[in-house]
C-alpha cells in the first residue's frame, strides 16, 4: 500500500453531548495538543491525530488538534475506494502492545485526476452503514476481503472478524501486497 497515509478516528454518527462527554471531548483535546488524541475503547498510546467522517455528500479529515487543517473530499470527485483490511502492530508502547497485532479499515480512495488518498481506522462494524450511504451519492466501495458478505450482522463481525484475520491475514497480505503487519506510523 501507500507509504503515506492518514490514521483517523472514524465518526460515524453525531449525539447530543452530555456534561459527562463534554468533559470526554475536553481531555481528548488536551490529550491532542501532545499530538495524540484518546478514543474511550482504545489504549492510550493509539494516535489518533485526525478525524474521518462521512457526511452527505462530502467526505472530511480533520486534524484533531488544529480544526482549521481539514481536507474535504467531495463525493463527486471519488471515482471509487478500494476497502481492505491491514494488520497494525504499535511499534513501542510497552510488550503487550508490541504483541497484539489488530485488524483496522484501511480505505484507498481514488480520487479524479488519478489521485489517490489511503485512510486507515479501527475495524467497526458502523462502517456498513457508510458504505450504505454512499450508494446513492454514486461512490462505490469494493471491499476487497468481502468483510461484510463475511460477517453479516454486529455478532458474527465481533466474535468472528478477528479469529478469521488472524487465520487468513498473511494469505491475503501477501495476495493484495499489504504489510504483515503494518508497524510505521505517519502522522500526515
Amino acid at each position: 500500500m501507500k507509504q503515506k497515509y492518514y490514521y483517523a478516528r472514524l465518526v460515524t454518527e453525531k449525539r447530543k453531548k452530555s456534561y459527562a462527554s463534554r468533559t470526554k471531548t475536553l481531555m481528548k483535546r488536551v490529550a491532542a495538543m501532545s499530538g495524540f488524541a484518546v478514543d474511550p475503547s482504545m489504549s492510550m498510546s493509539h494516535p489518533f491525530i485526525r478525524g474521518c467522517e462521512f457526511r452527505y455528500n462530502e467526505m472530511e479529515l480533520y486534524r484533531l488538534q488544529d480544526l482549521n487543517d481539514t481536507i474535504t473530499i467531495p463525493y463527486n470527485e471519488i471515482k471509487w475506494i478500494d476497502f481492505f483490511v491491514v494488520a497494525r502492530r504499535w511499534a513501542g508502547g510497552g510488550v503487550m502492545m508490541a504483541l497484539n497485532v489488530m485488524y483496522n479499515f484501511d480505505l484507498v480512495i481514488h480520487l479524479e485526476g488519478d489521485r489517490e488518498i489511503e485512510v486507515e481506522f479501527p475495524s467497526d462494524y458502523s462502517f456498513k452503514t457508510i458504505i450504505e450511504q454512499l450508494k446513492p451519492a454514486n461512490v462505490p466501495v469494493i471491499d476487497q476481503f468481502d468483510v461484510f458478505v463475511n460477517f453479516p450482522d454486529e455478532r458474527t463481525f465481533k466474535k468472528e472478524f478477528v479469529p478469521y484475520f488472524q487465520e487468513h491475514y498473511s494469505d491475503l497480505a501477501m495476495e493484495n501486497g499489504l504489510e504483515d503487519p503494518r508497524v510505521a506510523f505517519n502522522p500526515m
